[in-house]
């Protein structure tokens, strides 16, 4: 096997190495802003829940954890 050949074996995995550990990173980026998401959308379920039922603002923002001009947005 010449030189040649063994560096771009070498760079192959490298490539090989660097792209898995790449995908995994993205895996799991994604999968955390999928569940960050999904927790941001049944909070704003929950407050419009709460206004149907006549809380206050600041009732539904404290529950909620949302900001305030968010809840405001809501109704």
């Amino acid at each position: 096997m010449t030189w040649t050949v063994k560096m771009a074996d070498a760079r192959y995995d490298g490539y090989e190495e660097g792209f898995d550990e790449g995908r995994e990173v993205g895996l799991q980026v994604g999968i955390q802003q999928g569940i960050e998401q999904g927790a941001y959308q049944n909070k704003l379920e929950t407050a419009k829940a709460m206004l149907s039922l006549g809380l206050s603002l600041d009732q539904v923002q404290l529950c909620t954890g949302l900001p305030l001009d968010v809840v405001q947005g809501l109704l």
